[in-house]
């Protein structure tokens, strides 16, 4: 069944308001216009190999003027785990570089105090209603060890070398076993321009009494509103809308270590550079960088770090990565000077000196660019993240070292997203070329190019659900507005006419002989990262879509894999929820 899109106004629930920015109107962000939607269209359902996926929410409101340019990035949490209670599922959600899952153990997730619950029980396949019902929220970068998958994908073993130990930020006075805080500051009370108010359900008191932890929380942006909505539409109106004053929401997270039934620690980054650590169900926040204080340029994405419940992670327009502890207090930051120059092997990192460091923030500042990071992505046993650009170079960067290993170039333009495959060995980035390029992280060479996108592709996500040993399913989005579903295994590439390397047809995806990792880093440690030039179309195979399917009446940004459903979303403010085939 398909709901109806939430385009009504929000006058009709308001309760409390609070507004500070009327006497500084001349400071409101005003947004810029944006072109019309596709008209007509009307997709409800898209068929694939394995059944019909129907349009089970479609949650819109008209009256928003949305930052075209960003877009709708989508979260969708619940309290509530299917797996088992050793494990903790994570989930990201993000325009681009979407997702990404690690498991701890129990002693990580309980040494915080947090109860994680666990049930085995199955979704009821005769229930209209079951879709967010059931089903916690979940990654398409691994499906290692989760009860619910269909199929088992190994990570990469960890290397010998590779010990949270020689964490070169994060063990220093970053403990897992770090004591959580909570922001003290009231939403709704605070004298602060930079909020204008909060709109929230006048019977949210009710809902969140009513709520078990089965119910999935949606949070999403849309122009300079931040939106937390009952993700299976009950009710439809909006449980809370934060409006900002000076700057837009560009991307946000929810920290999965710390999700409570009375606690959710977001955090979300903005156009101004300020980042909001929120938390939803008390309206109480606290604010990073404030005024732009260590970066003002715009927020590209933003992520917990596994395993800390106070560590984060932020990239920026200006070509930089900043590691913050949402503890620590701003501190005028001033990274250290290099000349200006078209480097690939650029990786500059600057820190505070230690007395000001046990304090203040930044944690680290890692400078790649002098364009824009437009998204990265944390490998599944999270000792690795995939960084891309604008300057169309895909980096990855052991966190554990704060090295730079690799340096991939696309075909063409710029690189806006990014995904780990759930076992950690293939990596597939998105961009200005129209393609979806796929990449062995352990070969460390470009493995094919996927052609079906007539515009830039803006996300991609891996279907942890959908995946094996042989057979890798993943999806992109692009501003054609098209959903296309790939099937990656080594028959379904196609050659080049030019041999493009020596594996046989018919083998295992994974199965690849390649030097052990310790070796790869021993090498970047002697040599500094591999840079690997481009190679041409003859040179590379290519694979062909499983399914193309246009989805949105505006150009897409975003898409999610759940256990029970695909979530999309466009620049216009829109997010589709749709049902898998029923099994």
């Amino acid at each position: 069944m398909v709901d109806s899109s939430t385009s009504h106004g929000v006058t009709n629930f308001l309760t409390r308001r609070h507004s500070t920015g009327d006497g500084n109107l001349s400071n409101t962000f005003i947004l810029p216009s944006y072109p019309p939607s596709t008209p007509g269209h009307d997709c409800r359902e898209f068929n694939a190999p394995e059944g019909t996926y129907s349009l089970a929410h479609s949650i819109f409101i008209s009256s928003l003027q949305p930052l075209y340019t960003v877009g709708t990035s989508a979260s969708l949490v619940s309290i509530k785990y299917k797996e088992s209670t050793t494990n903790l599922q994570r989930y990201e959600a993000q325009p681009g570089a979407m997702n990404f899952r690690r498991m701890f153990s129990s002693s990580s997730s309980s040494s915080n105090g947090h109860n994680i619950h666990s049930t085995s029980n199955n979704i009821d396949s005769d229930d209209e209603q079951h879709v967010f019902g059931t089903t916690p929220s979940s990654s398409s970068s691994s499906c290692n060890n989760n009860h619910t998958s269909k199929h088992h994908i190994m990570p990469i073993p960890e290397d010998e070398t590779s010990s949270t130990t020689k964490l070169s930020f994060l063990s220093r006075n970053h403990s897992r076993q770090h004591h959580s805080r909570k922001p003290k500051t009231s939403i709704t009370k605070t004298n602060s321009s930079f909020v204008q108010k909060i709109i929230t359900n006048d019977q949210l008191a009710k809902i969140l009494m009513s709520r078990t932890s089965d119910d999935t929380n949606l949070f999403y942006n849309c122009g300079t509103s931040f939106i937390w909505m009952d993700a299976s539409g009950n009710p439809k109106e909006p449980l809370s809308r934060t409006v900002f004053t000076r700057a837009c929401p560009t991307s946000h997270d929810v920290n999965l270590l710390t999700r409570a039934a009375d606690q959710l620690d977001l955090i979300i980054g903005f156009t101004s550079g300020d980042i909001i650590w929120f938390d939803p169900l008390c309206n109480k926040y606290g604010r990073i960088n404030k005024g732009g204080i260590m970066n003002s340029t715009s927020i590209t994405m933003i992520k917990w770090l596994q395993g800390y419940d106070n560590l984060f992670m932020a990239s920026f327009q200006d070509g930089s990565i900043m590691i913050f502890d949402k503890d620590k207090e701003d501190e005028l930051f001033h990274p250290d000077p290099i000349p200006n120059v078209k480097d690939k092997k650029l990786f500059k990192i600057s820190k505070h000196p230690p007395k000001i460091a046990s304090k203040c923030n930044p944690v680290s500042h890692w400078k790649l660019s002098y364009q824009s990071i437009t998204a990265f992505a944390f490998s599944p046993d999270c000792q690795h993240v995939a960084i891309v650009g604008l300057d169309g170079l895909l980096r990855i960067v052991n966190i554990l070292h704060e090295s730079l290993n690799d340096v991939y170039e696309s075909y063409y333009g710029g690189l806006f997203c990014v995904a780990w495959s759930p076992d950690g060995r293939y990596i597939i980035t998105g961009g200005q070329d129209d393609l979806v390029t796929i990449w062995a992280f352990k070969e460390q060479r470009i493995i094919a190019r996927c052609q079906g996108h007539h515009s830039w592709v803006r996300g991609v996500a891996f279907d942890p659900w959908r995946c094996d040993e042989k057979v890798y399913r993943f999806a992109s989005v692009g501003e054609d507005a098209k959903l296309i579903l790939w099937d990656f295994s080594v028959s379904a590439l196609h050659k080049p006419k030019t041999k493009a390397g020596n594996r046989n047809r018919g083998t295992s995806v994974s199965s690849v002989n390649s030097p052990p990792l310790s070796s790869i880093l021993a090498t970047i440690q002697d040599k500094g990262p591999v840079i690997h030039p481009v190679l041409s179309k003859t040179e590379v195979a290519f694979l062909q879509p499983t399914v193309i399917r246009t989805i949105h009446s505006d150009p897409c940004v975003g898409i999610y894999f759940r256990e029970d459903a695909i979530v999309t979303t466009d620049k216009r403010g829109r997010i589709n929820i749709w049902q898998r085939p029923r099994q």
